[in-house]
């Protein structure tokens, strides 16, 4: 009579495996920068869909705005600013005025929107209310800055006097105004987490802005004793920077300040990132 076999004691052919297991790839974990620039690309591509998917002319609209807003100034005023204006064309004036300001008019007023637009998408932790932001503040410098380039090119065509000697500074004039949309959209994606008629006081706002910001005229024909209380808008500044960067002979009025514009970026953006590393949580959470 055989032994009966221990259930402990297993032949060699039972402990070897019948096939080997193939190797699982390892997956490198991504840093932080990594996943924030993935996130904000989607968000970049969502946002185009979401703003020109449903426009039969699309992209095209990025430079009628302009165009129409230029054409009818020009009509209105070009008469009157040309005489007045001094060392460089009208045309040329309103590009470096208008494009600017719409950037970032449009760039302030789409971040207030940006947490109640991509709330949904907050319960994947890699994207942040601020990766929404920034994907609508780039997309709008992207498309502006774009169309600044296409004007620029049409009146150079067209023999408008368009100075290249500058062209370093002049980009470093979109960047920061770029970081100052940036920041100022930051301290409003804050606010209008708390009160969505925000955005109704801010677009109010706007048309006062335009009209102290000296696109439409020059700040030359306005009264020394009365331009130094515009020169408190910091927009001004910058605006002035980048025509006297494409027209050098574009004389610079006294008052008119690189340094006061950094300052005001960078308090700005200061205030901004206190405001949302403060409120970060509640503007995550779903209402």
């Amino acid at each position: 009579m055989s032994s009966p076999i221990s259930p402990f004691i297993y032949s060699k052919k039972y402990m070897e495996p019948s096939s080997p297991l193939k190797k699982l790839p390892r997956l490198k974990a991504r840093g932080g920068l990594a996943v924030m620039y993935a996130s904000i690309r989607a968000l970049i591509l969502r946002e185009l869909q979401t703003r020109f998917g449903q426009y039969r002319l699309g992209y095209v609209w990025v430079l009628l705005e302009p165009l129409l807003t230029i054409g009818v100034m020009i009509f209105l005023f070009g008469t009157i600013m040309q005489r007045s204006l001094p060392g460089m064309s009208y045309e040329v004036f309103l590009i470096n005025g208008i494009i600017p300001f719409f950037m970032f008019r449009t760039g302030v007023t789409l971040g207030i929107s940006a947490t109640e637009s991509n709330r949904g998408l907050f319960s994947y932790r890699p994207v942040r209310p601020i990766d929404a932001l920034l994907a609508r503040n780039i997309l709008e410098f992207l498309l502006k800055f774009t169309a600044y380039i296409a004007f620029s090119a049409a009146f150079y065509w067209f023999g408008f006097e368009i100075s290249f000697q500058a062209i370093p500074q002049l980009l470093s004039y979109w960047l920061l105004l770029f970081i100052f949309m940036f920041a100022f959209s930051l301290v409003f994606l804050v606010i209008g987490d708390f009160s969505r008629e925000v955005g109704r006081i801010l677009s109010a706002l706007f048309i006062v802005v335009y009209l102290i910001s000296g696109i439409l005229y020059s700040i030359h024909i306005i009264p020394a004793e009365y331009r130094y209380y515009l020169l408190y808008n910091p927009l001004i500044h910058i605006f002035e920077l980048m025509r006297h960067a494409v027209a050098p002979h574009y004389p610079l009025v006294s008052g008119i300040s690189l340094n006061y514009f950094v300052v005001w970026m960078i308090v700005t953006l200061f205030i901004g990132l206190l405001l949302y590393k403060r409120f970060e949580r509640r503007m995550v959470k779903s209402k």
